[in-house]
């Protein structure tokens, strides 16, 4: 795909995902529903960031990283991956978590410890832009690595960049080979996907942009301001079309997010996702997680009762992984 083959990449996942029918929430929801097992990657915890850091390695190979850095939340799902990544590729992972942690190592934190990720916990003040704050402690990080000797490489909040966000073009394409072999009867589907940084959202507008397919993509918001996510994903989707050899672009006028799910904050477990999260678990035997896709499912089980499903042949719903935030939040879940 134009410039795409160009790119350096490493291979960390193993594709396609699987793209798995559902019944019993087919029947619940009202409609022909699949879901998309992003979270079952291969490369650590599982998730769809494994595509991102396909390429933002593949970079820092050919550039000679030795220190891979990256940052998240003290939960992070990226962060997780990114360090799991440079293990594999035998690279040192160096971690700059926004928060401090419980005393307890739970969930994605035991598994950044397990492969003795370098962490360095950051509390932004309250009078600065915190990812001014991280970024800042990146950078040196960074400093320190090379002053020792090393080359590091910093991968952006969440994987989101246009390098990244390529990994998900891949996804449209092999999202409509699936439904091209398994001859799916279905005029106008809907794929639906949590969107916190925005790049894997970016990334499927951009993909079904240039791609043949009867798409309609929708974000659903589990964090920030929704005019924000509108400017940002547009431009990263541009930006990713631009860097795959494409004159397309994307306005904000083609970014379709509902935000009603959020909560009160970031990483609120609300009622609707908790419901979600046990609806899921009790009738497909699929776990989903309290801060990206339980929020999503939320979303797309107020749709099914509101009968706004039933315009659709087919709903995709993107599994962006998450499985080990389960293991901090459950006291919460239950």
């Amino acid at each position: 795909m134009k410039n795409i083959l160009a790119l350096p990449r490493v291979m960390l996942g193993t594709w396609p995902t699987p793209l798995q029918p559902t019944n019993q929430l087919s029947r619940q929801l009202g409609c022909q529903f699949w879901i998309k097992r992003e979270d079952m990657t291969g490369l650590g915890g599982g998730g769809n960031k494994a595509r991102k850091l396909e390429f933002q390695l593949g970079q820092a190979i050919k550039d000679g990283a030795t220190h891979i850095i990256t940052t998240g939340a003290v939960q992070s799902n990226h962060a997780q991956l990114t360090a799991a990544a440079a293990r594999k590729l035998g690279l040192k992972p160096h971690l700059v978590l926004s928060g401090q942690p419980d005393k307890q190592r739970r969930g994605n934190l035991y598994l950044d410890h397990l492969m003795d990720s370098e962490i360095t916990f950051v509390s932004p003040p309250a009078d600065r832009p915190p990812l001014e704050v991280i970024n800042e402690a990146m950078v040196q990080v960074a400093k320190t690595i090379t002053s020792q000797g090393g080359t590091p490489c910093i991968i952006p909040e969440g994987g989101t960049d246009a390098l990244g966000t390529i990994g998900y073009i891949l996804a449209v394409q092999e999202l409509v080979q699936q439904i091209s072999s398994m001859q799916m009867d279905a005029k106008r589907i809907l794929i639906a996907v949590a969107t916190g940084t925005c790049g894997t959202h970016a990334g499927l507008i951009a993909g079904a942009s240039i791609i043949p397919n009867n798409f309609e993509i929708l974000g659903v918001s589990v964090s920030g301001n929704t005019d924000i996510k509108k400017e940002k994903t547009a431009r990263i989707a541009s930006e990713t079309l631009k860097l795959a050899g494409y004159e397309q672009t994307i306005d904000e006028g083609q970014v379709w997010i509902e935000d009603g799910f959020i909560g009160s904050r970031y990483a609120d477990i609300t009622e609707a996702c908790r419901s979600a999260i046990h609806l899921t678990a009790r009738s497909e035997g699929i776990f989903l997680d309290p801060v990206y896709t339980g929020k999503a499912m939320a979303a797309l089980i107020h749709m099914g009762e509101k009968g706004q499903l039933t315009n659709y042949d087919a709903v995709i719903f993107i599994h962006t992984g998450g499985f080990p935030l389960l293991f901090n939040y459950d006291y919460a879940i239950l």
